[in-house]
């Protein structure tokens, strides 16, 4: 049963943002509707929970990626990585 459940962990893991955004955003409303099994909402859950993840460890990367650029007093410009202050 793992093996089932693996390779839409692995079809998840492959998604952009913007797709794993959207698509939590669906589990979210499927969720709030209360149209779905007690198995179903599980199920549902641990797939909003991994896309939660996905959505945040690829923000963190694009954030490692960003750099601000500050002027010294001399009015050069230096490049410094983006921080969480």
């Amino acid at each position: 049963m793992d093996q089932m459940n693996h390779a839409p962990d692995e079809e998840l893991l492959s998604l952009t943002y913007e797709q794993a955004l959207a698509a939590l955003e669906a589990v979210v409303a499927k969720l709030e509707s209360g149209d779905v099994t007690l198995d179903e909402s599980m199920q549902l859950f641990r797939k909003g929970t991994l896309l939660s993840r996905i959505c945040a460890d690829r923000l963190a990367a694009i954030e490692r990626q960003i750099t601000q650029l500050l002027e010294k007093e001399d009015g050069s410009v230096e490049e410094k990585p983006f921080a969480n202050d």
